[in-house]
């Protein structure tokens, strides 16, 4: 399953493609932006991307710009292409309190219309005190979450992949500081075997905890969405 998943977002990114912006009016782009919270970092990661259609991504031309800022500190974004995505990237040093707006602005030519103004606040940040990295659990357990941060008023998603086993999700409810995974919850993977290889039965797999606000998009664009989130992760072993 997780190969046939590989090999087909493979395939949906080798059929990308990217458009130069004076091509495009702004109403009619979809706009993605990104606010990331990392557990240990003194930062606020942003990221931008731009579309027409689903597969098509648009790059900005000369006298164009994106810009972030909240918390006193603003950054240009730069440019990146990877794997048939094209997108910007920035951080924000020391911008990382709960509710602190955060502030995109996408400046065009004069021939085009600006949008100024998409919006988001940061979450409050999470962090996982249990389970601990590196230990390993049955899958016939249950398997107990802890946090070590605030309670918070927003809902928490708790999400679990790993090579040999299924993703899964589990939704916490506001304000709660505890949980349990519970037992037969992480199921095995169900592919095919390949003649002659053995599919692992243990492998490391990452529980991560995220807090997710939504934001508000600038009119001026066609559609798209602007979330911020804050992430923990830990990494332990998952066994029959």
């Amino acid at each position: 399953m997780k190969r046939i998943a590989a090999l087909t977002l493979v395939a949906v990114l080798a059929g990308c493609s990217t458009v130069d912006s004076k091509d495009i009016r702004t109403s009619g782009i979809t706009a993605n932006y990104v606010v990331t919270l990392p557990e240990t970092a003194d930062a606020a990661r942003v990221s931008a991307s731009y579309r027409v259609g689903t597969l098509t991504f648009v790059e900005l031309g000369d006298g164009e710009s994106v810009t972030s800022s909240g918390g006193g500190q603003d950054v240009t974004l730069k440019h990146r292409r990877s794997a048939g995505v094209t997108g910007y990237d920035g951080q924000l040093d020391g911008v990382v309190d709960a509710g602190t707006e955060i502030t995109f602005n996408l400046t065009r030519g004069k021939d085009d219309d600006s949008a100024p103004r998409s919006t988001v606040k940061l979450p409050d940040r999470v962090r996982l005190t249990a389970p601990l990295a590196g230990t390993t659990y049955s899958r016939r357990a249950a398997i107990p979450i802890r946090l070590g941060s605030k309670p918070s008023e927003q809902p928490s998603i708790l999400t679990w992949a790993g090579e040999c086993i299924q993703t899964g999700t589990l939704e916490l409810e506001p304000a709660r500081t505890s949980a349990t995974i519970p037992a037969g919850s992480i199921r095995p993977t169900t592919t095919t075997p390949t003649p002659g290889i053995k599919p692992p039965t243990t492998c490391p797999i990452d529980i991560t905890l995220t807090h997710r606000t939504e934001g508000t998009l600038d009119k001026a664009f066609k559609d798209g969405h602007i979330t911020a989130e804050s992430q923990s992760v830990r990494r332990i072993t998952s066994a029959p």
